[in-house]
């Protein structure tokens, strides 16, 4: 990758929101701190499967991708009813679940290492960062 110092900053650029409303919500118990939180999850994930759609629609393979297909589209249409219906802790595991097979996905047909690299950090990344918004939901356990 040519531009890996600038890839690399947008990337880990974007974990800031996560984290800093991850640790606000500790200090400030709100509704909106997590309403915000959910929402910019279900943003990321739907640019990554949209990227993954275009990969996988741009990228000749020898493998039927069609159920592969099928899964990266309605996956964002089943994320926003999930943000639209289920409750914050089913929501916030369902989000984290998502950023998972999101990076099954991108391991499976992508072939730069270094972006795959980049791309597994920031899974973990984001995963934690569910993970802590859940426990400042929760301080005392569930």
């Amino acid at each position: 990758m040519n531009n890996l110092k600038i890839i690399k900053t947008l990337c880990y650029s974007g974990l800031i929101p996560f984290y800093v409303l991850s640790v606000l919500n500790f200090y400030v118990k709100s509704f909106i701190i997590i309403d915000i939180f959910t929402i910019y999850s279900l943003v990321i994930l739907s640019f990554l499967f949209g990227s993954t759609w275009l990969y996988l629609i741009i990228v000749e393979t020898k493998e039927n991708i069609k159920l592969f297909l099928l899964f990266v589209i309605l996956s964002p249409i089943f994320l926003i009813l999930c943000e639209i219906f289920l409750k914050i802790q089913i929501k916030l595991l369902i989000f984290a679940i998502f950023f998972f097979l999101v990076q099954l996905l991108d391991n499976k047909f992508l072939k730069n290492l270094d972006y795959l690299k980049i791309r597994k950090k920031l899974t973990i990344l984001v995963i934690v960062s569910h993970i802590l918004i859940l426990i400042s939901i929760y301080p005392n356990g569930i």
